[in-house]
């Protein structure tokens, strides 16, 4: 949105000497928890077989990404 500020807060740690983003809370909604539960539930869908849930993230963050566009598409 034109103009909008949205609250943004994020942990990071220091790792073999860099900095790295752990995870980041964008308008109260934590991407940390939100990217671990969608593993989890296609990890659950796929039997727990990690080699076929990996081969399918790509799928599974691309249809996130319809879903966030279409509902953002229905709120203006």
């Amino acid at each position: 949105s034109k103009g909008t500020v949205y609250p943004v807060s994020y942990t990071m740690t220091n790792l073999a000497g860099g900095w790295k983003v752990r995870n980041v809370i964008i308008n109260g909604i934590n991407i940390g928890k939100l990217f671990r539960d969608q593993f989890a539930d296609t990890m659950q869908k796929n039997r727990n077989d990690l080699e076929k849930t990996i081969a399918g993230w790509g799928e599974v963050v691309a249809k996130a990404k319809e879903t966030a566009k279409a509902e953002e598409a229905g709120a203006k």
